[in-house]
């Protein structure tokens, strides 16, 4: 094996990629369901969007997570999932900024932004309907 190959088939990286970040935007929108007037008071706290505006974002947005999400761990029209993700990432680190104001060392929406317009670029990979309805 020579060290400037991949270790296996390229054709799961997408795979494992569309796992990760599926499952990351499922379990995001669903704890943001858990308390929806809690979550559109907190983006309406932020001051970015006018009131009406935070309110359709807040309400909107774990349903987007969820159904993006899903259509990533499918492998479902992984491009418009991709797409959306991406959306939805970069209006993540416009309101929260490319570096947190925290200790930590990194914004993770800018490692997630990275993973989302890979899978935009890459496809569904293997083990998806996109690759089956391709191949038949």
């Amino acid at each position: 094996m020579k060290m400037t190959e991949p270790v296996g088939d390229t054709l799961y990286a997408p795979f494992f990629l569309r796992l990760a970040l599926g499952s990351y935007f499922v379990l995001a929108g669903l704890a943001k369901l858990d308390d929806p007037g809690a979550f559109v008071l907190e983006v309406q706290r932020f001051g970015i969007l006018p009131e009406q505006f935070a309110t359709v974002y807040a309400i909107l947005l774990p349903y987007l997570e969820i159904l993006s999400g899903g259509m990533l761990l499918c492998g479902m029209w992984t491009t418009l999932a991709a797409i959306i993700t991406t959306l939805l990432l970069g209006s993540f680190i416009y309101a929260f900024g490319f570096f947190p104001p925290k200790a930590n060392l990194f914004n993770k929406d800018v490692i997630l932004l990275a993973v989302s317009v890979s899978i935009m670029f890459s496809g569904a990979g293997a083990f998806s309907v996109d690759r089956f309805r391709k191949q038949g």
